[in-house]
Parts: C-alpha cells; sequence; structure tokens
C-alpha cells in the first residue's frame, strides 16, 4: 500500500511540474560569471552545510547535510524546477523532489527517577520541497528559504516538515 501511494504522489509531482513550467516563464540561474557549483551554510533542520549545482538555467540539484534538532544527522538531496513566479528572473520559486536520510543514535535520557534509551534508527524517505531564492544579480551568492516534507518509508515510519534558511558562494 505505501508504495502504491509513493508511486501515485510521484506521479501527481512529475505531472504538475509539467503545469507550472506552462504556467510560468523560465528561471535564471546564477549570476553572470559565477560557477554553476554553489556551496554555503544552512539554519534550520538541518544545521550545516548546503550545495547546489545547476544543470540548466532552470534545473538544479540541492543537497543538505548537518545536524538536525531531532536525528543526529541529517542529508538530503532533491532535483529542483525554477520558476519566474515573481516576474523577476533573480527571485525564483523552486520546487522539487528527491531522498531524505536521517540518522538517529543511541541516547540516554534521565526522566524522574527512569532511564530511558532511545536506540539507533536510520530513516529513509521521499522528499518534496517548495522554496523561494534571491540570486543576487551582481555577486555569485544566493539567498534561500525553503520548506521540505518527507514521507519516511523505513524507520522512524512518518512525515516530517521540515524549514530552511540559508545561502551559497558560487564558483
Amino acid at each position: 500500500m505505501k508504495r502504491i501511494i509513493f508511486i501515485i504522489t510521484l506521479l501527481l509531482i512529475v505531472s504538475s511540474s509539467n503545469l507550472l513550467s506552462q504556467q510560468f516563464a523560465r528561471a535564471s540561474g546564477p549570476s553572470p560569471g559565477s560557477g554553476l557549483f554553489g556551496l554555503g551554510v544552512v539554519v534550520g533542520e538541518p544545521t550545516g552545510f548546503s550545495a547546489k549545482y545547476w544543470t540548466r538555467s532552470d534545473r538544479a540539484f540541492d543537497f543538505a547535510l548537518g545536524a538536525s534538532f531531532y536525528s543526529d544527522f541529517r542529508f538530503h538531496g532533491t532535483y529542483l524546477f525554477h520558476v519566474d513566479a515573481f516576474d523577476y528572473q533573480r527571485i525564483p520559486l523552486h520546487y522539487g523532489i528527491g531522498v531524505s536520510v536521517v540518522g538517529k543514535g543511541e541516547r540516554t535520557v534521565v526522566v524522574g527517577r527512569n532511564t530511558v534509551t532511545r536506540r539507533s534508527d536510520l530513516g529513509i524517505g521521499p522528499r518534496g520541497s517548495l522554496g523561494v531564492s534571491y540570486l543576487l544579480p551582481t555577486a555569485p551568492f544566493d539567498i534561500f528559504l525553503e520548506l521540505g516534507a518527507t514521507l519516511f518509508v523505513i524507520r522512524p515510519v512518518g512525515l516530517e516538515l521540515d524549514l530552511l534558511v540559508g545561502t551559497r558562494f558560487y564558483f
């Protein structure tokens, strides 16, 4: 049943990407003269490092790796589509689909007189994201805000939302 829901969700996202692409003009990639690869920092879920590689002027791979509020580490990779939703090419709206992996270590927590130990889990699941970026016109930087949702299908099973704010330098 989980596989059927995952396949239906994936098909809906892919078909909606074609509809959004027809409604909005194409966004442009990084600033002229800057490279296609950006590396920076991200704050939120996770807090750590962010990377982005532009494959076309309106498509890119996005990655984040860092510490998480709820787990020992968190990694996600997302294939992003960018559209010029605000009639200004320097502020593209982006959406995409990818995968998220979280790792939880063993921790001992004291609750009153009781000691509770949480075991190690590795969560994996598909991730969808929606966000907005500001691509500086004269400098090789971007600033972004992103909301993501991951449906973990391998322990811990469930839906998690994450919010990210970050910046990247392109070279």
